[in-house]
């Protein structure tokens, strides 16, 4: 990669939140809210939170699972039996109709134009991530959790993605939006990451990433 910085050839993504905005799982969470009659914005949150949860994950179950888990608890926590739920369904395909964030498409363009491999690392699982995939309209080797039996931040997930490619900071750059589910391991492994912090979040712990940018655009400066 002549002209590169750090002479990076692959980069890695996390993918909701970072490439895709997940609003469109949350906004369904919400609309079944006001469907059931309880409140829309504490539905939202708790769903959130389910999902944020790494207790949730262990021992691994696929992320089909993991949402209806998730929706069930959303019934538990409000006193509610199998109205969540029941649209479980529904929850997956909103997750799968996720849409990219507005520069996404056009800069995921230019870094296949300039020759960098596209590495896909989501906790999620294979029958929703190649409709998520497919909306980036580019090439990426796509890895999820179902495939190594691990969520981020287990460092297994990292850890075979690292040994399949051989990747090293001189080659590679680990870009993505989770503080606890992607910088802080990076930082445990020693990966150059840059955060994409696109609400401003204050770190929750003592890890930095090697940048911090907005938006997935403003990472090109550290590549070029």
């Amino acid at each position: 990669m002549g002209g590169s910085k750090l002479m990076t050839n692959v980069l890695t993504f996390d993918c909701y939140g970072t490439l895709l905005n997940e609003d469109g799982t949350y906004n369904e969470i919400e609309r079944l809210a006001a469907q059931i009659g309880v409140d829309q914005k504490l539905a939202r949150q708790r769903f959130i939170s389910y999902q944020d949860d790494r207790n949730n994950m262990h021992p691994y179950i696929d992320y089909d699972l993991l949402t209806r888990n998730n929706l069930i608890h959303l019934d538990y926590q409000f006193g509610l039996e199998h109205q969540f739920e029941r649209y479980y369904v529904e929850v997956l395909q909103a997750h799968r109709e996720l849409t990219p964030f507005p520069e996404v498409i056009e800069i995921l363009q230019t870094f296949v134009d300039r020759g960098y491999k596209l590495v896909m690392m989501s906790n999620s699982s294979w029958d929703i991530i190649p409709f998520n995939a497919k909306t980036l309209r580019v090439p990426f080797d796509v890895w999820t959790a179902e495939d190594v039996h691990a969520y981020k931040p287990d460092l297994k997930f990292f850890k075979a993605i690292e040994q399949r490619y051989h990747f090293n900071n001189d080659n590679h750059i680990h870009i993505a939006q989770g503080y606890g589910s992607d910088v802080v391991p990076c930082a445990e492994l020693g990966w150059n990451c840059i955060w994409v912090n696109r609400d401003g979040r204050k770190p929750t712990g003592s890890e930095r990433p090697m940048h911090e940018v907005r938006t997935l655009d403003e990472v090109m400066q550290y590549l070029d």
